[in-house]
């Protein structure tokens, strides 16, 4: 469908990961050319939705940015590989073409490393194996590109560490209480699901990365793409979005400034200009079912 350009697998502090986000977005629209990106965080990070409140917090105490794509708050960290496409908007029938691409991309790629039952649900914004949230998704239709990035659970997440940082929500389905906690706990982690994948790795949740991007860069650009670095030239290009938004104060604490209607056409969820939300759940499961949050917990 486009040419491709990759831009590795590495980690970065938060804000220049987000401020690369951005980048990656202009960039597919100034080239014609689309971009894939996966990319960790060395550093345990709260990442807040593009309109979302600070009193998901339970601390200050931990890292904090703010992304470009809407919903609500996710935790990263060494535990997490990230994922990030940009293309140029022709290439697609909308924002809804471009996410159902890339997820089932994804699904396909689960499916090649071996995971049996992955399968994308494109109304939450998810790709599910058996039934529980294993990579989520947002995205942000520009005026000339889209852009769509994600997580992917490599090894579990520290649950106690993870509940003393952020708010997680209950829900009352027919009467019973379910956990955001709970559904986090029992998330399917590659690590766990292929045990004998890269065990002898002295690293081995950063060979897992590698080889979980490899397979869904395969699926993406059919094994045909030109191979960037973000290096310092890639960097100081970006530096001017860092300074803009997400290495600055009133972008993580306001959202300011806002996007405009030149940069942004689509915010999903979203008003461009509206105002911060408050009591939003976890962002991987804003938009699951209840009949299938209550499988994610691990009660049927």
């Amino acid at each position: 469908m486009f040419d491709y350009e990759y831009w590795g697998n590495s980690a970065f502090p938060a804000t220049v990961n987000m401020a690369l986000e951005e980048f990656m977005l202009k960039r597919a629209a100034e080239t014609g050319k689309a971009m894939a990106r996966f990319y960790s965080f060395p550093r345990d990070t709260v990442v807040l939705g593009y309109a979302q409140a600070h009193d998901a917090l339970k601390t200050r105490a931990i890292n904090v940015v703010r992304r470009a794509t809407g919903g609500s708050h996710v935790q990263t960290g060494p535990n997490i590989l990230a994922y990030s496409f940009a293309a140029p908007r022709h290439g697609f029938s909308g924002i809804e073409d471009l996410r159902s691409y890339y997820a089932g991309c994804i699904e396909r790629a689960f499916v090649n490393l071996g995971i049996k039952n992955a399968e994308a649900d494109n109304k939450a914004s998810s790709v599910n194996i058996d039934g529980r949230l294993a990579a989520a998704h947002a995205t942000i239709w520009g005026v000339d590109s889209g852009l769509i990035h994600g997580l992917i659970a490599v090894d579990p997440y520290d649950m106690q560490k993870l509940a003393q940082s952020i708010r997680l929500n209950t829900r009352i389905i027919h009467g019973k209480v379910y956990s955001e906690y709970d559904a986090i706990r029992n998330m399917p982690t590659i690590s766990l699901l292929l045990p004998e994948l890269a065990k002898a790795a002295p690293r081995r949740t950063e060979a897992l990365k590698i080889i979980i991007g490899n397979a869904i860069l395969e699926e993406v650009s059919e094994g045909k793409h030109e191979n960037k670095s973000v290096d310092e030239r890639i960097i100081a290009a970006a530096y001017p979005l860092l300074e803009k938004r997400y290495g600055a104060q009133p972008w993580t604490n306001e959202r300011t400034p806002v996007f405009s209607e030149d940069e942004i056409q689509e915010i999903p969820g979203e008003e461009i200009n509206g105002p911060l939300k408050k009591g939003l759940g976890y962002c991987m499961y804003l938009q699951v079912q209840d009949h299938d949050f209550k499988i994610m917990t691990g009660e049927d």
